[in-house]
């Protein structure tokens, strides 16, 4: 919406949708629900190693509690990776 502010939680989910990108996974989808991060990634196979560290590239670490990732399925229609967290910051 134009002229709303944006939030600390809107520039973060912003940077990881960017990190992610740019290191070309495409992103489906951002989301925050209070503190808890949440990033869809359109691949089945990425690498939950190489996602872990960018987000702790954009994310200091002591503000990251709970990253997880995993797979799920999208009502038979594929699986993507889901980078889930909730951020102390």
């Amino acid at each position: 919406m134009p002229g709303t502010p944006r939030t600390a939680m809107d520039e973060l989910l912003t940077a990881l949708e960017t990190a992610f990108e740019e290191a070309d996974y495409e992103v489906s989808e951002t989301s925050a629900n209070r503190d808890r991060v949440r990033v869809t990634i359109l691949d089945d196979e990425a690498s939950a190693e190489k996602l872990r560290s960018l987000t702790y590239d954009v994310v200091d670490e002591s503000d990251v509690l709970g990253l997880n990732v995993t797979t799920e399925s999208l009502d038979n229609d594929g699986v993507v990776t889901v980078v889930s967290f909730r951020y102390r910051g």
